[in-house]
């Protein structure tokens, strides 16, 4: 987990300064007007005693919609054990300087927690902060942590953090 840990703060405190952009015009003004595909990996259970288990993800962030710049999405995530986290979302990405992005988002889905988790009811909420940096290419690179929970559905109302690295591809449309 050693490596996980460093390769996060080195994201976080302003890794990659090599494969950013010099010039901010090569990315609209707040790098959001495109769709996306993030792969991530990370761990289920951060603040809990279950061992935390890895995951890895998959989803499509689509383009920002509404007058508030709302991105629709859906996911995946799929840890040990067999636990997997299938997900819609809404996130809205804010532009912070030097090619920085934060990117809050709000899902609902269905978890299986496998054998690794003791998660009561299927349906969950999960709530999502996300830090990344562009990239030259439209890419961006970053460490998101998340809450998944009931929300009190049911009883008890137990849930998971992740933390995760993650790659965010744009998807490019034809012309």
């Amino acid at each position: 987990m050693r490596p996980f840990t460093i390769l996060a703060a080195v994201l976080v405190a302003g890794g990659l300064p090599l494969a950013t952009t010099a010039d901010p015009r090569a990315v609209d003004a707040a790098g959001t007007d495109q769709s996306f595909v993030i792969g991530s990996a990370g761990v289920f259970a951060l603040l809990d005693d279950y061992g935390h288990p890895l995951l890895g993800g998959l989803q499509y962030r689509g383009a920002p919609r509404t007058g508030w710049a709302l991105r629709p999405g859906v996911g995946l995530l799929a840890g040990e054990g067999g636990m997997t986290y299938l997900f819609a979302d809404l996130a809205h990405d804010f532009a912070l300087p030097q090619q920085w992005v934060a990117t809050l988002s709000l899902g609902f889905g269905w978890f299986d927690d496998g054998d690794s988790i003791d998660v009561v009811d299927a349906r969950e909420f999960q709530t999502v902060l996300a830090v990344s940096r562009r990239l030259a290419n439209g890419a961006r690179v970053g460490v998101s942590a998340s809450h998944v929970s009931n929300a009190s559905l049911s009883s008890p109302n137990k849930g998971t953090e992740t933390l995760a690295l993650f790659v965010a591809v744009p998807v490019r449309r034809g012309r």
